[in-house]
């Protein structure tokens, strides 16, 4: 081979080696910049030597910013011991398995501060006789919220299972107070008596509420809706501040005096007027104002289409207020999302503001909120208004209640307390009565008295026989049996068993005099249409 062709070999050679190593760095640049996960090369004193795109957008940070500077400055401070520790021990730990996700946790840190969790795999390479590292690392944030969010979900549905028996047996104590209170204020007439025994109903009726509350949030209760007047609830709310919020804390509200009445459920709607002040005291560590008002407002159509769900038209609007630490500009987005939180762990739920949202969207409202950091916060909650007021309700007297004429009702329930009370109200309306603790003794007394009795009164949660069992027992000795189901849980989970069994009328516990009488006498009412 001549001079020349030998020349025009090598710089054939040199040209293909040029062109093939220029291909190999094309294709490198391109499966670096479409990479989805974050790609850093680091030499053995951790100074970065590649960065790539989705390393940029991971730690916020660019590859210009970044290059020659410590890959310790995206680790957090406690975690950057055991990081050089596991570079140095390469070779000898898991490291060299270079598998996705089989390390300790670690936690990478953005350019701002915020802390973040990431998977993360390790390759080494020699060059000229150097270490170089390249870790791929895989942020994880959404996929630990997903974990955090179905654990919890689980905690809640443990928790509404408690919650369910617990609710059972509070329904089961407040049933004969109730009741009992009804009784004596149709018998004592003096003011000071009526006046502590109004005391007595209210607070049983609220232990009732707060019972359906906790029923609400934990198994998804449905709600019951009626016409209500806000400014009662509002000051129910006031109240319950002024005896439990810290005394630093200077409570004020201002109530329109014409307030729009709100269709709605009184328990949930309470429930978010309570997460919004819990939240604004829990703004308030070190002490503040807390205002609440209410007004009525008209939504126009420019105001409706800044707010996501809303809708022109007339509207409750009630304002919370208060002089607490703010939100900051980047989590005002994210507060009503379920499980965000900012409270230390243990400390909450992140819960209480996406339930208010969520309970006043099905109310068909709308919630926004303006915050100043380190000024305070204002939730304003919309309410569409039923602008005609429904007429007050008449007091419930003795002569407004029905009558019995010497029926016979069969009482069934394990309470021994509710049994008596039950007992003395249906004799004192005209009723006899028979009881019975369980099940087994119910059959019992209905085999002896089966010719007297027209209804049985049975709860549907007892030991050794329950409810469902007893009816289908009473069915076959009596298939027309007149039958009222009770229990200190609401009929919701239970209504496809309750009307396979037959059984039209149920008593939610704790249920007054005048409900066991009208639907005493209604369930007559019908006996006597059959018997026509």
């Amino acid at each position: 081979m001549s001079e020349s062709e030998k020349k025009t070999t090598d710089n054939l050679f040199n040209s293909t080696m040029d062109s093939s190593l220029r291909l190999n760095e094309a294709w490198l640049a391109g499966i670096l910049a479409s990479a989805m996960d974050a790609i850093i090369t680091v030499d053995e004193g951790q100074s970065i030597l590649l960065f790539n795109a989705a390393a940029e957008k991971m730690f916020h940070c660019s590859a210009t910013d970044a290059l020659g500077k410590s890959l310790t400055q995206f680790i957090p401070s406690r975690y950057r011991n055991s990081h050089l520790s596991h570079i140095e021990n390469f070779g000898t730990t898991n490291v060299t398995q270079r598998s996705m996700g089989k390390l300790s946790p670690i936690y990478g840190m953005r350019m701002d501060g915020e802390e973040f969790p990431v998977e993360a795999s390790i390759s080494q390479i020699e060059v000229d006789r150097k270490k170089l590292f390249t870790v791929i690392l895989r942020d994880i944030s959404e996929k630990k919220r997903l974990e955090a969010q179905f654990f919890r979900a689980q905690r809640m549905e443990s928790i509404g299972t408690l919650a369910g028996g617990i609710a059972h047996d509070l329904n089961n104590v407040l049933a004969p107070i109730l009741t009992a209170v009804e009784l004596l204020q149709m018998r004592i007439q003096d003011e000071s008596s009526q006046r502590l025994l109004n005391i007595l109903q209210t607070n049983a009726i609220r232990g009732s509420e707060m019972i359906k509350q906790v029923l609400s949030f934990a198994r998804g209760v449905e709600g019951e809706y009626a016409q209500l007047q806000p400014t009662q609830l509002i000051k129910e709310i006031i109240k319950i501040l002024a005896d439990t919020l810290p005394k630093n804390i200077e409570i004020t509200f201002s109530i329109a005096q014409d307030l729009w009445d709100v269709s709605g459920d009184a328990t949930q709607l309470h429930q978010v007027l309570m997460n919004l002040c819990v939240n604004a005291r829990d703004a308030m560590p070190f002490g503040g104002k807390l205002k609440i008002d209410a007004e009525n407002v008209d939504v126009d159509d420019h105001y409706a289409r800044m707010n996501v769900g809303a809708r022109p038209g007339k509207y409750v609007r009630v304002n919370v207020f208060d002089t607490g630490v703010g939100i900051p500009d980047q989590n005002l987005a994210k507060i009503f999302d379920p499980f965000f939180t900012t409270k230390e762990q243990g400390k909450g739920t992140g819960l209480g503001l996406s339930t208010a949202s969520s309970i006043v969207r099905s109310h068909g409202g709308f919630v926004s909120v303006y915050s100043e950091p380190g000024r305070g916060t204002q939730f304003k909650v919309y309410l569409p208004a039923t602008v005609a007021s429904a007429p007050a309700a008449a007091q419930m007297s003795r002569s407004d209640l029905p009558l019995g004429h010497g029926e016979t009702v069969l009482v069934v329930d394990d309470e021994n307390s509710i049994r008596e009370i039950i007992r003395e109200t249906l004799t004192s309306f005209g009723y006899s009565v028979l009881t019975a603790n369980d099940g087994t003794e119910a059959l019992a007394v209905f085999a002896q008295h089966r010719n007297e009795i027209k209804v049985v009164l049975t709860d549907m949660m007892m030991p050794f026989m329950d409810g469902p069992a007893t009816i289908k027992a009473l069915r076959k000795l009596s298939p027309g049996l007149k039958i009222i189901a009770t229990s200190g849980l609401k009929a919701n989970g239970k209504t496809s068993e309750i009307a396979q069994l037959g059984i039209k009328s149920f008593l939610s516990k704790p249920y007054t005099a005048e409900m066991l009488l009208k639907t005493l006498a209604d369930v007559l009412k019908d006996n006597d249409d059959q018997d026509i």
